[in-house]
């Protein structure tokens, strides 16, 4: 059957925003459980602010900022999370409709519990990002956190980095260099704030090995799967023109598309006249039901214009999904073209279904990738991110076991 105007083969499946109670208490500033997971040393008299935007929704920096505080928890580390995008009160709840206001009362919720939170922590670890956010958190997390003598970690996240810094640098470089540590995901990043004058640090992000198993696909199927927002900048037009050219040679392939965003009404209006089969459009999906959905598809497609250190190339790396993507912002440095991954140019559609049909007809080559992208992905795992955090933190203590654990991984 075929998408018309009135009638659509197209799926659609609204999923509650909200996520799981664990996810729910961060969201709300509580403690998650502990769960204690490493052999690293436990610092003694020791706390960690994580300001953070907290799911729900479940974006690539929230998901970060949950697994980071709930990974410390269970590290015995005490971590007090502080929320930026903060559920507001009940009596405020109308102000949500309206965007200026709703804005100005978030702010003021943040920062009440910022300063609530600084005199209890010894280290303020802030994921941080450009545009107005990095105005509205980043600079008041970073003044407040050295006003009162804390270990500020600004842990920048986003593609946008080098069209920010050209604009605002004059302004958000001072800021940047109060920080103790400037701490960026990729090398890529690392250059972009270097050309700036900003010494950056890497500290990736972490893959969920635990959470998303790996699983080879023999046979090969043409079951594709993006698990991006419906943003421009992730240009998720190109992966439905794509998939037309992957359907006129293999009528059976599918694509499911993961995520919500601003595009989503344009994006499905524009699938209806492609005339495509086989698609549905999930909206929001909680970060917990991502590994069943990866284990459901086959092969991973990106297409997004800009780009950093996307979480969404690990969990698919994690879980032995061939990965197709263009070669956006930090990307090149994340997948090696016909090594751990297809890489593709910028808003190339036809590229992009091309190397989709290469892996169909190569399925040696799918599983060699996906075997190659696994290995690759097991440096994020946690036993290797928390020894670099501590690090940040000023534990020195602690230099020596990291060290030895970084060598037994080698």
């Amino acid at each position: 059957m075929h998408a018309t105007s009135r009638t659509s083969p197209i799926k659609t499946r609204k999923t509650a925003l909200c996520a799981s109670p664990g996810v729910q208490a961060l969201r709300r500033n509580r403690q998650p459980k502990r769960r204690m997971t490493s052999r690293e040393p436990k610092p003694v008299g020791f706390a960690v602010a994580v300001v953070a935007p907290f799911p729900p929704p479940s974006g690539g920096m929230s998901v970060q900022a949950a697994k980071l505080a709930e990974r410390l928890t269970g590290e015995g580390i005490p971590v007090e999370t502080v929320a930026v995008n903060p559920v507001l009160p009940r009596w405020s709840r109308w102000a949500e409709s309206v965007p200026g206001l709703r804005t100005a009362l978030r702010e003021a919720v943040f920062l009440r519990r910022m300063l609530a939170v600084l005199p209890k922590v010894s280290v303020v670890h802030h994921l941080s990002a450009s545009g107005l956010y990095f105005f509205l958190t980043t600079t008041p997390v970073t003044l407040l956190g050295r006003l009162w003598g804390r270990r500020v970690i600004v842990n920048y996240r986003g593609g946008l980095a080098e069209s920010f810094l050209k604009r605002w640098g004059w302004l958000a470089v001072p800021i940047l260099r109060m920080a103790h540590h400037v701490a960026v995901s990729s090398a890529f990043l690392q250059r972009v704030f270097g050309r700036h004058g900003v010494e950056a640090s890497l500290l990736p992000n972490l893959a969920d090995l635990e959470r998303f198993h790996y699983r080879e696909r023999m046979p090969l199927r043409p079951r594709l799967i993006v698990t991006r927002n419906l943003e421009p900048m992730y240009n998720v037009e190109c992966v439905l023109r794509a998939f037309r050219a992957i359907q006129q040679r293999y009528p059976e392939a599918t694509l499911c598309v993961a995520g919500s965003g601003s595009e989503q009404a344009r994006l499905q209006k524009l699938a209806g006249e492609l005339n495509l089969s086989g698609l549905t459009f999930l909206g929001a999906v909680r970060h917990e039901d991502l590994p069943q959905l990866y284990d459901d598809h086959h092969i991973l497609v990106n297409a997004s214009n800009v780009d950093n250190f996307p979480g969404s190339l690990l969990e698919a790396a994690c879980c032995g999904l061939p990965v197709v993507t263009t070669a956006a912002g930090g990307i090149p440095d994340m997948i090696q073209d016909h090594q751990t991954g297809l890489l593709v140019g910028v808003n190339d559609h036809e590229a992009l279904a091309g190397a989709v049909l290469e892996l169909l007809a190569q399925p040696e080559l799918a599983l060699r990738l996906a075997r190659a992208a696994r290995r690759w992905v097991e440096q994020f795992c946690w036993e290797r991110v928390y020894g670099s955090l501590l690090e940040h933190y000023g534990l020195p203590s602690v230099a020596a076991a990291n060290q030895e654990r970084k060598r037994a991984w080698a």
